[in-house]
């Protein structure tokens, strides 16, 4: 299991999170601007929309990961999850932005309906997907490998889905059917990378004996709790997805109505990041190996805040050589967050294997997954508020009118001031994580001996 990985098996695992991209953040940057620029409903109606959606996911999360633990089939633990999920994330994709002609009360009604699929959907491919990277490999700097690969896939996806859907958006003429359009397009894309992971990707095994076979126990918990680095690492994803939530909610709205620069200056905001972030990667490998990733994080949360504070500097002449400059600093920032997280949590999960014996990637999986769709649900419904306490004017039909200063002001504190003093939080909590190539081999020592190799690795 030590093995170094072969491309395939890198490229096969990575290529799903495209899709895992395009349904994450188009929908949280997009949704809210589709309701209230074309189907005229206030900001706040989105935001809580968009949290009970994920607290609903919030909810099966930990249902799915405790059942993919289980799962024993042909396919291993995870391969009928993954497929299951890629097929109901295309579905609930092209919903969400191609709604029927109803009134408005019956649109509510399909809204819910639309986002509930999203959310079941998006738990069944991304709960598995993400107990993958510590079932793949045992190797500290393997794994990080790995996931610079998946790395790099996001920055595919995220260009995607906030440039190609900008795009797409725009062709259409900024209203319902450019919406359509996208929705179609990135439904298609959506299906088809998920799918080409669930097929691509090496049978993990199905549950092994000390998997566990009921819902969490208090016991289960309390060695959830006694996993130091893992609990440091849920902490710092509260804050994480708290700053995404803010940008997310603020971002689209921000530059069409603030800076004024429309669907053309997301275009150049996000291929500037995306292609930052995606050429910044072997940077962030290398010093990860050289100097912890730990470390590497922490210059990424430093980089990324000094670009969304350099957002307070901006004005409706910005130029886009000033957006570049921008984005060049939030690409490279959001690169290292994005890997040494990812790659962190993937450590942690074995990690507790080691120290608990118990093969339960999916269940801890499922808890980071449902402390990141709380605590962005949190943020997308305060910053709804947040905006309409603020006086924040919605339109019908993609139409953009002169909003109020106090609106102004609300947009670019969610878009600029809110998330760097949220990441300042979060970088507190990776501090006093502590988990690091030298541990992780001495608790997977200890494992062989008190379980013997078998359980261990």
């Amino acid at each position: 299991m030590t093995e170094r990985l072969s491309l395939k098996t890198c490229i096969g695992f990575s290529v799903g999170t495209v899709g895992v991209s395009i349904m994450l953040n188009a929908v949280t940057a997009y949704y809210p601007a589709f309701m209230s620029t074309v189907m005229g409903q206030s900001p706040e109606i989105s935001g809580f929309l968009l949290m009970a959606s994920k607290l609903f996911d919030a909810l099966i999360d930990v249902a799915v990961g405790t059942l993919s633990d289980r799962t024993r089939s042909r396919w291993g633990r995870r391969k009928p999850w993954l497929l299951a999920g890629g097929i109901l994330s295309a579905a609930s994709f092209l919903m969400i932005f191609s709604p029927p002609e109803l009134s408005q009360g019956a649109v509510m009604a399909y809204m819910v309906a639309a986002l509930l699929l999203y959310s079941l959907a998006y738990s069944l491919f991304n709960v598995p997907y993400m107990a993958l990277p510590a079932e793949l490999t045992d190797g500290f700097h393997d794994r990080t490998r790995l996931l610079s690969w998946r790395t790099l896939f996001v920055s595919i996806g995220q260009l995607l889905s906030m440039a190609g859907t900008a795009a797409l958006i725009e062709r259409g003429g900024g209203g319902a059917a450019g919406y359509a359009t996208m929705g179609l397009v990135m439904a298609l894309i959506i299906g088809g990378a998920m799918t080409a992971t669930a097929l691509a990707v090496p049978v993990t095994g199905n549950a092994p004996p000390r998997a566990g076979k009921h819902m969490p126990t208090l016991g289960q918990l309390r060695a959830i709790v006694a996993n130091r680095p893992y609990m440091m690492l849920l902490g710092a994803k509260v804050f994480q997805f708290l700053a995404f939530a803010s940008i997310a909610s603020c971002g689209v709205l921000y530059l069409l109505n603030v800076l004024e620069v429309g669907y053309r200056g997301q275009i150049v905001l996000a291929v500037t990041q995306n292609v930052v972030q995606a050429l910044s990667l072997p940077l962030w490998v290398r010093l990860g190996r050289q100097k912890g990733k730990r470390f590497a994080y922490l210059c990424g949360v430093v980089l990324f805040c000094l670009g969304a504070l350099s957002w307070l500097t901006a004005t409706r002449d910005i130029t886009t050589m000033g957006i570049v400059a921008r984005g060049l600093l939030s690409g490279a920032g959001s690169g290292a967050i994005i890997l040494m997280s990812i790659s962190m949590l993937g450590d942690t999960l074995a990690y507790d294997r080691f120290i608990t014996g118990e093969g339960r990637e999916g269940l801890l999986s499922s808890t980071v997954a449902v402390i990141e769709k709380t605590s962005f649900a949190l943020g997308v419904a305060v910053l709804g508020l947040f905006l309409k306490a603020f006086h924040y004017v919605p339109t019908f039909g993609g139409k953009i009118v002169e909003q109020p200063e106090s609106a102004v002001l609300a947009l670019k504190l969610g878009f600029a001031v809110i998330p760097a003093a949220i990441y300042a939080i979060n970088a507190f909590f990776i501090l006093r994580y502590d988990l690091d190539e030298a541990k992780l081999d001495e608790a997977k020592r200890a494992a062989e001996d008190r379980f013997g190799s078998g359980d261990a690795g």
